[in-house]
């Protein structure tokens, strides 16, 4: 969880009380706006400080991605900004993210409310795990041997499909595709996990996606071997 979000001085708050007071066309297309030197001043400033903020771990995925050149690193609104323009500048709605999981995420809706005029503050009011709002351990729970994310809540689970999290467990390092038992397999046994509260089962379903996901590892290294290996 992001405990600060980021400040603006004077000049930046100017800056951005300016940009409200456009035409609603002209903000849904100025964070991409070139030549503008004000612009790129707070967009730097924003990655700046969420880069430390965040000691370079993607609020999504929870990989730590520590490089000297922040391109690496994508400057993220939570609710998009194509949607809602003017959250463009919310100090609560930015972040950073790996350029993996803002792709994936992209311009998908993340709230209860697709047509929300003021900028909402509370978790109720998300469908994914907000970053500045969320303890993302209440929410998923990452099997560190597999990358396996596992779902703990609805909001869990929608933050897996929402950010593409499932790519850890089927593109294993980019080895190749993974047989489609093993994929369904995955999925059912999430799924009976969630629905389950006895101990023993839980048990037995962690073990049983750890095993399929170790054997889709393997299998996928076989064929990325058969493809790109020595002639």
């Amino acid at each position: 969880m992001i405990y600060n979000a980021v400040s603006y001085d004077d000049k930046h708050s100017k800056f951005i009380c300016d940009f409200k007071n456009l035409p609603k066309e002209e903000k849904e297309i100025y964070w991409n706006s070139k030549q503008n030197k004000d612009l790129d001043e707070i967009k730097k400033h924003i990655k700046d400080y969420y880069l430390a903020a965040q000691d370079f771990r993607c609020p999504y995925c929870q990989q730590t991605i520590k490089v000297a050149h922040n391109g690496a690193w994508d400057a993220e609104h939570i609710i998009p900004k194509a949607t809602h323009p003017d959250f463009m500048f919310e100090p609560q709605n930015l972040c950073v993210s790996c350029k993996d999981c803002n792709g994936e995420k992209w311009d998908k809706n993340v709230l209860k409310n697709k047509k929300a005029i003021r900028f909402p503050k509370q978790s109720k009011n998300y469908i994914i795990i907000h970053p500045h709002i969320d303890s993302y351990d209440e929410h998923i729970k990452i099997i560190d041997s597999t990358l396996y994310f596992l779902p703990k809540t609805d909001k869990g689970r929608k933050t897996i499909e929402v950010c593409g999290l499932l790519r850890f467990v089927y593109e294993y390092s980019n080895y190749g595709s993974v047989d489609l038992a093993i994929k369904q397999g995955i999925s059912k046994f999430t799924q009976a996990l969630l629905e389950t509260s006895d101990p023993l089962e839980e048990q037995a379903y962690l073990s049983f996606i750890e095993d399929l996901t170790k054997r889709g590892k393997k299998l996928s290294k076989i064929e990325f071997l058969k493809k790109f290996g020595e002639k």
